[in-house]
């Protein structure tokens, strides 16, 4: 079934912090009255971006789950498996019409730990960029300019044969009754400056596991890049 035993309790925090962070950017578009999507750049995103052609795809930190008649949710690795292959056939596709190429990731012994401490850091910063762009009070934080950093990654880029670096945050709920799914991206360059930050959340449609899904939801979350890149 591909249905994970183990690390029961960190699967479980980490959808309860989806849910928590869903809960509160649903309270703020309520607020507001706008649809459930969101992106941000930094403020020199126009000059910058040009560096960006060669980029690489982090493993997407994208979980499939499965709403029981229980009520109960699991993590479906199969299901989480095949909705990442489709995420990033869709980015891949999206940033070659873009002229952007999306080189492959081949995680080596010597580059893993790397890997893993850019997807630790990314975690923390991703929070405050939740944070900043679903502020439903809208102070001084979240009128403040999008400047967000990873640290350097140039060297790691080096290593890996690209200019910047992606990242996939989020997750897929399917039930009986249908889905609920909250997306973002990140896009950062060499600097490991986060030029564009986008989040999406749907309940329509199919889920993930379906390219045609992963293509519509890719598109209207790099739909802001394209237009701004022109």
């Amino acid at each position: 079934m591909g249905i994970r035993h183990r690390g029961t309790i960190n699967i479980q925090n980490k959808i309860n912090r989806w849910f928590f962070c869903l809960f509160l950017i649903i309270i703020s578009v309520a607020a507001s009255g706008c649809a459930l999507s969101e992106r941000r750049v930094h403020p020199e995103f126009a000059t910058r971006i040009h560096g960006v052609a060669q980029s690489v795809l982090i493993p997407p930190d994208v979980a499939m789950l499965e709403l029981l008649p229980s009520g109960l949710i699991r993590q479906r690795d199969d299901w989480t498996a095949a909705g990442c292959r489709n995420l990033q056939k869709a980015i891949s596709t999206y940033l070659e019409n873009a002229k952007i190429t999306l080189q492959p990731l081949n995680i080596d012994p010597q580059i893993a730990p790397e890997i893993t401490e850019i997807q630790a850091l990314y975690r923390l910063v991703h929070k405050s960029m939740q944070q900043q762009t679903f502020n439903t009070h809208q102070d001084t934080q979240a009128r403040r300019p999008f400047e967000y950093s990873v640290g350097s990654i140039n060297a790691l880029l080096n290593k890996l044969g690209a200019d910047s670096m992606i990242f996939v945050s989020g997750y897929d709920r399917v039930s009986n009754a249908g889905r609920k799914a909250l997306i973002d991206i990140a896009i950062a360059d060499a600097s490991g400056t986060i030029l564009y930050y986008s989040v999406k959340g749907s309940i329509q449609g199919r889920d993930l596991r379906y390219p045609a899904s992963a293509n519509i939801m890719v598109q209207e979350l790099l739909t802001g890049f394209a237009r701004i890149q022109e």
